[in-house]
C-alpha cells in the first residue's frame, strides 16, 4: 500500500524581517478549512527558510526576529487536528542569515566570486550559497537537531532543499582537495570533489537523524533525479520530482525525469506549483487546464500529487490559490486510485546519457530528443541505469552520447546476446572513445569536420521520408560498415560555407556521395552516424524523428504495445495494477504553449473523439508475467461508460468516444 500522501501542498515560507509580527492573522480555523475544501492532505510546512530564519520557539539566534508565537507548531498542531500530514521543510544550501554572519562560509568560484541563485553579485538581491566544507555544516547539523527534539512524536518528515555543492574554491575545500588527492586547478576534480562532498552531505544529515529519528521520512531535494543520486538512494524514503514548467525546468522535465525515477524502487510524487511563473511569483495563478495537466500527468505515471505555494507573512492563505487546488485536487481524489501500486507497462528502454557523461543542461538534450519521439509516438518505454534489469525489454536505445566504459560495454553485449535489440546514434556504443561495440557492426574512423552533411535512405526501411536528400544539421562520425548493411548514405555539399565561398543564404546544395554510411542495419542493431536525438530536440525536423521512429520499427518486426491514430500532442502511459487485476491506459491532450517570450502554459484542453485503440496483448502479457487472462470488460473510468470491444489476433480493440484532457481507461481480465 501507498505510504505516501497524495495530495499534498508544498508551502514556501522564505520572509526576511518584517515591520509587523509574523503570522499576525493565523486563524487555525480557517486555515483547517482552507486545506479541507482543496482536498489537501499533506502539506510541508516551513521550519527554516532560505532566508536562515526558524519558525518555532528557539534559543537559537537565528529564530525570525518578528514571531512572538510558536507559528510552525500552531500549523503542525492545525494540520493533525484534521488528519493531514505536516512535514517540515528546511533549506539547506541558501541561508542568508548565516551567509551575514560567516561570509567565509560562502562557496566561491575559482575567480573568486561567490556562487549563488542566479549568481548574483554583492549588491544584488538574492541567495548565496554556503559551502559544506566549511563550519556551516556542523551549524546545520545543530539546527536539524533542534527542529528533531522540538517537535519530537509530531514530526511527520523533513524536506531538505537546495542540497549540492558547487565546484567551490573556497580556503576550506582547497584545503580539503589537497589533503585528498584533488587538484584544485583541475575542473575536473573539482567537480568530482564537489560531488563527493555532496553525498558525504547527504550521508551525515542521514545521520545525524537516524540517531534522534529512527523512522522519519526524509527527502534531499536538488531539483533533480539523475544517476548521480545511487549512492545516496538509500538515505531517500521517497522522491519528489520538482518542476515546475513555467519555470527553468519547461515541460520537457517531468516527463524525462519521471520515467527514470519510477523505476528507483521508491515511492514518488511530481511537484508543480500554482503560480504563473515559479516560486514567489505572488499574486499569479496557474491556469486551471495547465494544473489538471502537470497533476494529471503525476497520477498517470503512478504517483502523486503536490502543489506548490507560498503562505503570506501575516500567515494566510489565499482564497483564490486554494480555490484553484480544489478544483484540481477534487478531481484527483476521484481518479488517484486508478494507478496507485501499479508498474508501468513498457516495450523499450533508453539508457540515461547521465550514467557516463553530466549535462550542463536541466535535462539533457540527448535525452529529451528521445522521449519526445517515443512519447509522440505512443511507444510504452522507461529510462534506465545500468543497475537496473534491462532484460524485459525488447529494444535498448543509447542515445547520442553514451561512450561505454569496458563494463558497460560488456553489459550492452550480454543483453544483445540473450536477444535484445540496439538502436545507438553518434558516439553512443563507442568503448572508452576508441571502437564501436561488436554488436552494431561498425567501425569508427573518425570525427566530420562538414557541417552539415547531407543524406540519402533506403525507401524501403524509411519509407516515411521525402525520397530525395536531407540535410542533417549536425556534426556526424565516419565510419566503415563491417558486419552491417548500409541503409543510408552520406553525400557532401557542393562547397563548404566560408567566407571564402558560400552558396546563398544557408548551406550549399548537395554534392557528391561521400562513400560513407549514415545508416548501418544488422539483425541486432541500428547504428546512425549523426546525434539524431538531440538534433531533433535543438531543431524539430520531422524527418529526424521519422529517421530514428523507422528504425524502431524495423528492430521490433512491427510490433508494438500501443497503436492508434492519435495525434503526437496525446500523451500514453499503460499501467498494471496486479491487485485490481486490470491494465490501466492513460491518455492525456493538453497541448503546452508558448504564448509569452519566455512561459509555457497551457490555457484549454481540447478534446479528441473516436480514438481506436489497438494493444497488443501477447506483449502485455509477457511483461506482467502473466501466461493468460480473460477480459471481463473495458471500462472508461469518467463516466463509468463501458465500451464494446474485440479480440482479433491478440490485438485487443476498442474505441473512445471522447478524451476530454485525461482519461482512463480500465482493462479487467480474470
Amino acid at each position: 500500500m501507498s505510504k505516501l500522501a497524495s495530495r499534498q501542498v508544498h508551502l514556501d515560507f522564505h520572509t526576511p524581517e518584517l515591520p509587523f509580527e509574523l503570522g499576525k492573522n493565523f486563524d487555525k480555523r480557517v486555515f483547517q478549512q482552507t486545506l479541507l475544501k482543496a482536498e489537501v492532505n499533506s502539506i510541508t510546512l516551513t521550519g527554516r527558510c532560505h532566508h536562515g530564519h526558524i519558525y518555532y520557539q528557539t534559543d537559537l539566534p537565528a529564530k525570525h526576529p518578528q514571531m512572538k508565537k510558536d507559528f510552525l507548531m500552531e500549523q503542525v498542531d492545525a494540520c493533525h487536528e484534521i488528519g493531514i500530514n505536516a512535514p517540515i521543510y528546511l533549506s539547506v544550501g541558501w541561508d542568508a542569515y548565516a551567509a551575514d554572519k560567516h561570509p567565509e562560509w560562502l562557496e566561491r568560484k575559482p575567480d573568486g566570486q561567490m556562487y549563488g541563485f542566479e549568481d548574483y553579485g554583492q549588491l544584488a538581491p538574492g541567495w548565496k550559497t554556503l559551502c559544506f566544507n566549511t563550519p556551516y555544516l556542523e551549524y546545520l547539523k545543530g539546527q536539524i537537531e533542534d527542529t528533531i527534539q522540538h517537535f519530537k512524536e509530531k514530526l511527520d518528515g523533513l524536506f531538505f532543499d537546495i542540497v549540492w555543492q558547487d565546484p567551490c574554491c573556497c580556503n576550506d575545500c582547497i584545503k580539503k582537495m589537497s589533503a585528498e588527492g584533488f587538484d584544485p586547478k583541475s575542473e575536473a576534480d573539482r567537480a568530482a570533489f564537489a560531488k563527493e562532498t555532496e553525498q558525504f552531505l547527504k550521508a551525515e544529515i542521514h545521520r545525524t537523524i537516524r540517531n534522534l529519528a529512527p523512522n522519519c521520512p526524509i527527502f534531499f531535494n536538488e531539483g533533480n533525479i539523475l544517476p548521480s543520486i545511487r549512492p545516496n538512494l538509500d538515505q531517500y524514503s521517497h522522491l519528489e520530482i520538482e518542476s515546475l514548467p513555467s519555470g527553468e525546468w519547461g515541460y520537457q522535465h517531468f516527463p524525462t525525469v519521471v520515467r527514470y525515477a519510477k523505476n528507483l524502487g521508491k515511492e514518488y510524487l511530481g511537484m508543480t506549483g500554482k503560480f504563473h511563473k515559479v516560486w514567489a511569483d505572488f499574486g499569479s495563478y496557474k491556469n486551471q487546464a495547465a494544473l489538471e495537466y502537470e497533476s494529471f500527468l503525476a497520477l498517470a505515471h503512478g504517483g502523486n500529487c503536490s502543489i506548490g505555494d507560498q503562505m503570506y507573512p501575516d500567515g494566510t492563505l489565499q482564497d483564490a490559490t486554494y480555490t484553484l487546488i480544489g478544483n484540481v485536487y477534487k478531481q484527483v481524489k476521484e481518479l488517484e486510485s486508478y494507478n496507485t501500486n501499479s508498474q508501468s507497462v513498457t516495450e523499450i528502454a533508453v539508457l540515461h546519457p547521465g550514467i557516463t557523461a553530466v549535462s550542463t543542461e536541466k535535462v539533457d538534450l540527448a535525452l529529451a530528443g528521445a522521449v519526445n519521439i517515443l512519447n509522440e509516438a505512443h511507444y510504452q518505454f522507461d529510462i534506465v541505469d545500468q543497475w537496473m534489469d534491462w532484460s524485459a525489454y525488447k529494444l535498448l536505445i543509447l542515445p547520442d552520447k553514451l561512450v561505454l566504459t569496458q563494463v558497460l560495454a560488456e553489459m550492452v553485449q550480454e543483453y544483445v546476446d540473450q536477444g535484445g535489440k540496439i538502436l545507438a546514434t553518434y558516439h553512443s556504443g563507442l568503448i572508452e572513445e576508441k571502437q564501436f561495440i561488436q554488436a552494431l557492426g561498425v567501425r569508427s574512423k573518425g570525427e566530420h569536420k562538414t557541417v552539415p552533411m547531407y543524406g540519402y535512405f533506403d525507401p524501403i526501411i524509411f519509407s516515411a521520408l521525402p525520397q530525395g536528400e536531407l540535410v542533417m544539421h549536425g556534426k556526424g562520425m565516419i565510419v566503415q560498415a563491417l558486419n552491417a548493411q548500409v541503409k543510408g548514405e552520406e553525400a557532401a555539399p557542393l562547397v563548404e560555407r566560408t567566407y571564402q565561398h558560400y552558396y546563398s543564404h544557408f548551406q550549399a546544395p548537395v554534392g557528391e556521395k561521400t562513400g560513407n554510411p549514415l545508416v548501418t542495419v544488422n539483425e541486432q542493431a541500428i547504428y546512425y552516424t549523426f546525434p539524431l536525438f538531440e538534433m531533433y530536440k535543438t531543431q524539430g525536423v520531422k524527418a529526424y524523428k521519422e529517421l530514428i521512429l523507422a528504425g524502431v520499427d524495423h528492430l521490433l518486426n512491427g510490433e508494438k504495445l500501443l497503436k492508434s491514430e492519435l495525434p503526437t500532442t496525446a500523451d500514453t502511459v499503460v499501467n498494471h495494477q496486479p491487485e485490481e487485476k486490470r491494465i490501466v491506459l492513460n491518455v492525456l491532450h493538453y497541448i503546452p504553449e508558448r504564448r509569452a517570450i519566455t512561459v509555457d502554459t497551457i490555457e484549454e484542453k481540447i478534446p479528441l473523439y473516436d480514438q481506436t485503440i489497438e494493444l497488443d496483448l501477447l506483449t502485455i502479457k509477457h511483461k506482467i508475467a502473466l501466461d493468460e487472462c480473460l477480459i471481463k470488460n473495458v471500462v472508461q473510468v469518467t463516466n463509468d461508460q463501458s465500451l464494446s470491444f474485440e479480440i482479433v489476433a491478440d490485438k485487443l480493440i476498442f474505441t473512445i468516444p471522447k478524451i476530454d484532457g485525461y482519461e482512463i481507461i480500465t482493462i479487467n481480465y480474470e
